[in-house]
């Protein structure tokens, strides 16, 4: 199991499978990695974005991507974070995100864009 602890009072711990156990609205909550469309940062906070509803929880963009990696997410810009297998289309910088309800569309930073093209091919 690893944690990840920020300079806050909030951790991110994951390690029971493919998810994601964090402290969101005063209690701790679990997620499993395939549910996640995309995470953007806000603040001093992350908000992520699963099919059913958005979980807002104090840590940095930088603990999520550590936690993530090799998992089928990629960074895509400074704010952003999106799962590979929920990506609908790509057009030029821009992406697709979709669920069964919903399109978000989410800017690729030109920082990102050659990794980002380089996981999707992979």
């Amino acid at each position: 199991m690893q944690t990840l602890t920020t300079n806050y009072t909030a951790s991110v711990t994951t390690g029971l499978g493919d998810s994601l156990i964090f402290r969101a609205n005063y209690q701790s909550v679990r997620i499993k990695t395939d549910d996640i469309l995309y995470i953007q940062a806000l603040a001093d906070y992350v908000i992520i974005k699963t099919h059913e509803a958005k979980h807002i929880t104090l840590t940095t963009m930088k603990d999520m991507a550590r936690l993530l990696e090799g998992r089928g997410f990629a960074r895509i810009h400074r704010s952003y974070i999106v799962n590979l297998d929920h990506i609908h289309n790509v057009k030029g910088s821009t992406i697709v995100v979709e669920n069964e309800t919903a399109k978000f569309a989410i800017p690729v930073g030109r920082a990102y864009k050659k990794d980002f093209r380089q996981s999707i091919a992979a």
